[in-house]
């Protein structure tokens, strides 16, 4: 049974929404897009080479080039194709209509969307949030197969009370999407005196228990069903980027994320190594690293330098959602990491330590959070 709207529900996610200005769109990712998509393309390199054999030049040392080029593309293709297929196992079927989607901290931000993009494509989904449904989710409940539990996700007894009702009312769950987080505390592990006070044991506490004990809520109480499902299951946790990175002033915020990020690999592991392998054919798991997201978690609360919006951009929720959505309906597991920045970010733990200290400095990850302060 869906629950009462709270009086003080969050307004909807279109609310925040704000244009941006021209020349923020144009960024490190949209240009290696284009190159992707053009020079570093097989097809592109081919169709190239195909020019140049119909004005009968396909004997030239540039033909001979662009041919070996297009085969080295190609077998960087096929190599990268093949390695995802060795690391998630062969994809599942997803049928939209018969899949039910869960989804923790969906009255907001990147959930909420990505609640709203399954329920367009056909999937009966259950939102479990701290916060009542909103007047626009009150109307799409109406007209589409959502279903809205508020419950506090830090409480399993509170949980499993509503996997029950969501179990009764949509039918065994098939998508888990581990999403819920608590806002920052922006707090400095070190006392300064006559300035913020410093991240008290209780913040550190409840933002844990949010962000890294609630998915272990979830899990357990729906692994048995996700694993037994015939039709199979996608496992979704959303981590950030900064669990790997560390910032100052984010510590309860990282150590968090980065204890989301290990518990999905852990169950990835035990999943290749349980007893019958069809169950790790069937459940496939996808990890989401993304950096900052225009949602209200990060909102007025950064400050970055003037140029940290072309090699870092803020991502906005729908995209990252999407991207969400494609891969499951390939019925693929992996992992998601954008911008391009954060594809790069696994390595930066093997460089020199004097690198590091530059590309931290350059970057300004550790004074972001302190020169807002005054705000939250």
């Amino acid at each position: 049974m869906a629950s009462k709207p709270s009086q003080s529900a969050s307004p909807s996610p279109s609310a925040f929404l704000k244009p941006k200005a021209w020349y923020r769109h144009v960024t490190l990712d949209v240009l290696l897009l284009i190159l992707a998509n053009s020079v570093f393309h097989p097809w592109i390199s081919l169709v190239f080479y195909l020019c140049l054999a119909s004005i009968h030049k396909h004997r030239e040392p540039l033909a001979h080039y662009t041919l070996y080029y297009t085969a080295a593309l190609a077998v960087v293709e096929i190599l990268g194709w093949i390695n995802h297929r060795i690391s998630y196992g062969r994809h599942r079927r997803v049928e939209w209509e018969s899949e039910v989607a869960i989804i923790t901290g969906g009255g907001s931000g990147l959930g909420r969307v990505l609640a709203q993009l399954l329920l367009r494509k056909g999937a009966k989904v259950a939102v479990l949030d701290v916060k009542g449904p909103d007047p626009e989710a009150e109307d799409e409940m109406e007209r589409w197969d959502l279903l809205w539990e508020t419950v506090d996700l830090r409480r399993r007894d509170h949980v499993a009370l509503a996997l029950d009702r969501i179990v009764d009312q949509l039918g065994s769950p098939t998508i888990l999407v581990n999403n819920a987080a608590t806002a920052i505390a922006g707090l400095p592990l070190l006392p300064l005196s006559g300035k913020l006070p410093s991240l008290s044991p209780e913040q550190v506490s409840n933002t844990l228990t949010v962000n890294a004990v609630s998915p272990v809520n979830t899990l357990s109480l729906l692994l048995p069903r996700l694993t037994a499902s015939p039709k199979g299951a996608h496992i979704v946790t959303i981590s950030s980027i900064l669990s790997h990175l560390a910032p100052a002033r984010l510590a309860d915020y990282t150590m968090s994320k980065a204890a989301a990020s290990s518990l999905h690999q852990t169950l990835c592991h035990e999943l290749r190594n349980h007893p019958d392998p069809s169950v790790f054919a069937r459940v496939k798991t996808l990890l989401v690293e993304t950096g900052q997201l225009d949602t209200q978690l990060f909102a007025n609360k950064t400050s970055l330098p003037f140029y940290a919006n072309f090699f870092a951009p803020v991502l906005e929720a729908k995209d990252v959602a999407k991207e969400i959505v494609r891969t499951i309906e390939r019925g693929d597991g992996g992992v998601i990491r954008s911008p391009f920045y954060a594809k790069c970010v696994p390595f930066y733990s093997v460089l020199p330590g004097t690198l590091q200290l530059l590309l931290r400095r350059f970057s300004g990850i550790d004074t972001a959070i302190g020169e807002r302060s005054d705000r939250f």
